[in-house]
């Protein structure tokens, strides 16, 4: 296999095939071992440059001005020159995916109608591309586990063929172009979907009477309540909406992003127990789950989730100052 086909994000079929020669290409970079930087520059510029992609990956490189050339030869889009000290504010370093990321990505998010274009660029730096570039330059991040972390790079790594595989390389890199080209395809909608978000949690926020939201889709929206600048934003302590399993779910807003404290727990007497003995403890008809840890209750009406939210607010053990575990945003 030297060729794929597959979607850009704008829907358009994008054919990419790994050329022989050199005078065949319109795209060039290294050859041998991949790795995520190159992999996942490609499906970046599959974004920009057309829909025939003809790449030639070679380690000797003759100077040519009718190719991009990515992750080598010395150019705008390499980072392995001696000299080269380009690195972000929180000092990752860059590599190729960030330059390319960094000299297209807003023109990609613009023509894809993104209004706050500045921001959704940082959240694609930040939760994708910058740790593509740490690992490529071999900034190692420190995480005490009994188990082995993988992140993209490591999955991308993977699709490399092994001793005792063929040496078809130009299947294995294709293949890691197709998943690759998944995760940025996913991660760019999944911006998309937060930008559209943001719009009705803010209004959630500013319509909310009592100290909760009430959503009508399953959808992300804690992080968004944290950062939201909307002043009752800091008071919101529980959302109430649709579960993707059937039902309604009450969740209690973290202190902060991926955390597990929560701004007002659950009733810890809920927590844990069976359906049977909710309604003993509550009265409340289809409760029927509270999670162990305080955060989630599942029951099968929106009546009964704005029952559970009324009686969680009421409870006291959370709200005095010895035992306090919500903390107003500075």
């Amino acid at each position: 296999m030297n060729k794929i086909e597959l979607n850009n994000l704008y829907g358009d079929k994008v054919n990419i095939e790994i050329v022989d020669n050199i005078e065949d290409a319109n795209f060039i970079t290294h050859n041998g071992t991949f790795h995520a930087d190159e992999v996942m520059s490609l499906c970046i510029l599959i974004n920009v440059f057309g829909t025939d992609i003809k790449l030639f990956r070679t380690t000797k490189l003759d100077k040519t001005d009718e190719a991009f050339i990515f992750d080598m030869g010395g150019g705008p889009f390499d980072h392995h020159g001696k000299d080269f000290n380009k690195m972000r504010e929180n000092g990752v370093k860059y590599a190729s995916c960030g330059l390319i990321w960094k000299e297209f990505g807003k023109t990609i998010l613009s023509n894809l109608g993104v209004r706050d274009i500045d921001n959704a660029f940082d959240y694609i730096d930040n939760d994708l591309i910058c740790d593509i570039d740490r690992y490529d330059n071999g900034q190692t991040i420190t995480i005490d586990a009994p188990y082995s972390v993988k992140n993209v790079s490591d999955l991308i790594d993977l699709f490399n063929p092994d001793f005792d595989e063929s040496d078809n390389e130009k299947e294995y890199f294709l293949k890691a172009v197709l998943f690759t080209n998944i995760i940025f395809s996913k991660e760019m909608k999944k911006c998309l979907s937060l930008e559209k978000s943001k719009v009705i949690i803010d209004k959630k926020i500013n319509e909310s009477t009592d100290d909760f939201i009430e959503l009508d889709y399953h959808m992300d929206w804690k992080n968004l309540v944290l950062s939201s600048s909307e002043e009752k934003a800091n008071n919101i302590k529980y959302a109430i909406l649709p579960s993707n399993r059937g039902g309604y779910n009450v969740v209690a807003t973290p202190l902060r992003k991926d955390s597990f404290e929560l701004r007002k727990p659950l009733p810890s007497s809920w927590g844990g127990k069976s359906k049977e003995e909710l309604f003993e403890l509550t009265g409340i008809d289809t409760l029927y789950f509270c999670h162990k840890n305080l955060f989630l209750c599942a029951c099968d009406t929106r009546e009964d989730a704005l029952k559970i939210v009324n009686l969680a607010l009421l409870n006291k053990e959370y709200d005095s100052e010895s035992n306090k575990q919500f903390v107003k945003k500075s």
